[in-house]
């Protein structure tokens, strides 16, 4: 085959290979409203649906999610600079990627859309740290953002009702994800993730890793946490065990590498067949069988598996 021949055909495998890999389709410019104000926290809106009061702002991973990118400055705190928004907009963009592909494995191809909501100033003090207990008023106020942010115009724009926040905090912590609870019906409605600039737990002070992030955004459609101290009612003893032997590698068990080390430019972990289960990338994994609890689970559902009170309903739940 002559050399022009050969560069066509090669240029054909790629083209053929590139139509084949999943996509991530992002905007970073958007008609998000900037809030410098926000109002006070309301009572959602009556008449949402079954589904709606189920999951929360996001549901499964197989729907189409907007994934909405804020970068919050606060009182006392460093600033974030463009710089550092780019290096921490280029770590989702890993972590999208890897779900995507992660997605891929499971035969399933994900659409999420990352939108840009630029910055906001916050009325409310960032704690950060190892614990991270963030005050009410703080979470009352990202809580309170989130419904500002989320338009009808935002929604008609991607063609989905599935949007979750990405709350970039400019402090050391240890990031977190608050999810609705199918037990709090209307109420805590909207899903958010709290991204920390810097990991809390290393000595220099690095920025929080992709795998953390991916770690979080998982949470919102879902996934639970596969360690010690899981607030998850079906994580026992038994079933931590299990993961460690089966799975120790599932980005729920740790976003961290074998010998503590994290990662700034790509991802190591994977989602194991559990995880997968729990986000709606499969409809079955060995360990229903094995894990009685795990069956009463529902895919990108979480549930404190009690019928509380009206007046003790748990509300949106830190991950």
């Amino acid at each position: 085959m002559k050399h022009y021949q050969r560069l066509a055909a090669l240029l054909l495998a790629v083209l053929l290979l590139c139509g084949c890999m999943p996509k991530i389709q992002r905007e970073y410019k958007t008609d998000i409203p900037f809030v410098q104000t926000p109002a006070p926290v309301q009572t959602p809106a009556a008449g949402r649906s079954a589904a709606e009061q189920r999951y929360g702002s996001v549901k499964l991973l197989t729907e189409p999610t907007v994934l909405v990118s804020v970068f919050l400055n606060a009182p006392g705190c460093e600033e974030w600079t463009e710089e550092a928004r780019t290096d921490a907009l280029a770590r989702v963009d890993t972590a999208l990627d890897w779900l995507a592909q992660q997605g891929s494995s499971y035969g399933i191809k994900t659409l999420l859309y990352h939108a840009d909501g630029g910055y906001y100033t916050l009325h409310n003090a960032v704690s950060g740290g190892e614990q991270s207990e963030e005050s009410d008023a703080l979470l009352e106020e990202l809580d309170t953002l989130s419904a500002r942010i989320d338009t009808a115009d935002l929604q008609a724009k991607y063609s989905t009702t599935n949007i979750g926040m990405l709350y970039f905090l400019p402090a050391g912590g240890t990031s977190f994800a608050m999810v609705h609870y199918a037990d709090s019906g209307e109420a805590y409605y909207y899903e958010y993730a709290c991204l920390y600039r810097y990991d809390a737990y290393s000595p220099d002070a690095e920025p929080e890793n992709p795998a953390t992030y991916a770690h979080e955004m998982l949470h919102l459609f879902g996934a639970p946490d596969l360690y010690e101290g899981s607030t998850d009612a079906f994580v026992d003893e038994a079933l931590l065990r299990y993961i460690e032997r089966r799975y120790p590698n599932d980005i729920m068990h740790s976003t961290y590498d074998t010998d503590g080390t994290s990662r700034l430019q790509d991802i190591t972990q994977t989602i194991s067949p559990l995880t997968a289960y729990c986000v709606g990338l499969t409809d079955t994994c060995p360990e229903l069988e094995w894990f009685p609890a795990l069956a009463d689970v529902a895919p990108g559902v979480f549930s404190s598996g009690a019928d509380p009170e009206p007046d003790e309903l748990p509300g949106a739940v830190a991950a």
